[in-house]
């Protein structure tokens, strides 16, 4: 009996349903192909005004992730796309313009010649996708269309809310997670939250940012700067946002490190300020304490492991219960932080042979005997969300200086000559959130 193995199926890079058309050549090149469409639909009634305006913004949202493609190629070289109704348009997070005329739009571009698509292999698991056509690319080369001249629907959801259900199988004892975005419903926090992530998007989209092109793919977009705030719900908790909270969606957070230095800002390099040892100083803070002096990871017998000892602190702040026997595979843990665990964050640790969880644990306690309170009680999640209510507060007060800074989760890039300024901004929020001025200084 011949058996076949299934191939994985081939993962491209989502449709933005939130791309929009700011700059004068691309705006003239989405007026061209929407007037092609009508002039080729032949329909013998005018739409509903609102369904016309959402027919337009489809129309625009096609052309704009097509032209995009073409200056900025996905690494498949096709958009994964989803054109089933379903829920869609319904929830917080849908753009309500990509209803049932969305297929539509499509096909008539395909008619035009100015897509291809593929239809979605249900064996394989693969989604439908489309890439713009050798003659839509040729016209957005014709039309000298940049970066800059892309921008952010408005109405896109700026606070994501990610709930993470786990299971463990009765019978193999396998443990599976499932993340799902929940709708919600506005609170005085929730908008709050949301006002001030939009005010720092508006200030960033408007701040002088760009990238020193360094030949290395992927090619960097400085004008992808768009923030939004994730929060995370676990099982059958009821919605709530003290738990994550933190930023993502700058192209700086997206990069690797060492391209941080290409990164100009009001056109000077950027320093890059982070707090030092910042989760295990805020479990500290929880407790009431003042933790011992020194590098707090600097633990008798692991002195040139320390990011083991980063590692296995971290797992012990994000345990529920104290029961952990062994670590994780390939000693890496990451954090829970978004539905499709696009911006989670892995911390990576080695120890040396024979270091067990118990004679792990018992080492640091030597150091750090206090924060056996903290450990196995999953704390870890509302640390990170009081790490991002302080880098929150420090992006406000340097944005109420006219300072530009992007956030790093626990640090931030500023240009080298507001490094000092940016440094006294972080003590200050730190002691004014957490009640302790936590360390923080210059990466070198």
């Amino acid at each position: 009996m011949v058996s076949y193995k299934r191939t994985k199926p081939v993962k491209h890079r989502w449709f933005d349903q939130w791309l929009v058309a700011r700059g004068e050549p691309l705006t003239r090149l989405v007026r061209k192909i929407r007037d092609g469409v009508e002039a080729h639909e032949k329909r013998q009634r005018a739409r509903r005004p609102d369904d016309q305006r959402k027919h337009l913004r489809i129309i625009e949202g096609v052309v704009c992730n097509l032209a995009y493609a073409v200056i900025s190629p996905p690494p498949t070289g096709w958009l994964a796309i989803n054109t089933r109704n379903g829920e869609r348009g319904k929830g917080r997070y849908d753009n309500k313009a990509f209803g049932t005329t969305y297929r539509n739009v499509l096909a008539l571009l395909e008619a035009d010649g100015l897509l291809q698509r593929q239809i979605s292999d249900a064996i394989r698991g693969e989604v439908s996708s489309i890439r713009p056509s050798r003659r839509f690319a040729d016209i957005v080369v014709a039309a000298d269309i940049a970066l800059a001249h892309f921008g952010r629907d408005p109405s896109q959801e700026l606070l994501l809310l990610t709930r993470v259900t786990r299971k463990e199988s009765p019978i193999t004892r396998e443990r599976t997670k499932t993340r799902k975005l929940e709708d919600y419903t506005d609170t005085p926090v929730t908008l709050s939250y949301r006002a001030a992530v939009r005010e720092l998007n508006a200030f960033l989209d408007s701040a002088d940012i760009s990238f020193i092109a360094d030949g290395i793919d992927p090619a960097v977009d400085p004008y992808g700067r768009t923030l939004t705030r994730r929060f995370t719900i676990f099982d059958s908790q009821e919605p709530r946002f003290d738990q994550v909270g933190r930023l993502f969606g700058g192209f700086w957070m997206s990069i690797k490190k060492e391209r941080r230095k290409q990164i100009r800002v009001d056109g000077e390099p950027v320093a890059e300020l982070d707090y030092s040892t910042m989760f295990t100083r805020l479990a500290y803070a929880d407790l009431w304490l003042q933790p011992p002096e020194g590098d707090l990871y600097a633990i008798p017998g692991l002195e040139d492991h320390r990011s083991g000892v980063k590692l296995a602190m971290n797992c012990f702040l994000f345990d529920e219960t104290p029961t952990r026997r062994t670590w994780p595979p390939d000693m890496a843990f990451t954090y829970e932080t978004g539905a499709d665990n696009a911006g989670a964050d892995t911390i990576q640790g080695k120890l040396p042979k024979g270091w067990t969880v118990s004679r792990t644990k018992k080492a640091i306690l030597t150091v750090h005997p206090a924060l056996e309170r903290a450990w196995g009680r999953g704390l870890g999640y509302r640390l990170m969300w009081q790490e991002s209510e302080i880098l929150m507060a420090v992006l406000r007060e340097l944005m109420e200086q006219n300072v530009v800074a992007l956030g790093l989760h626990d640090g931030l890039l500023v240009p080298a000559s507001k490094a000092q300024i940016a440094l006294e901004a972080m003590r200050r929020q730190s002691r004014a959130i957490v009640g302790v001025e936590l360390p923080c200084s210059i990466k070198a």
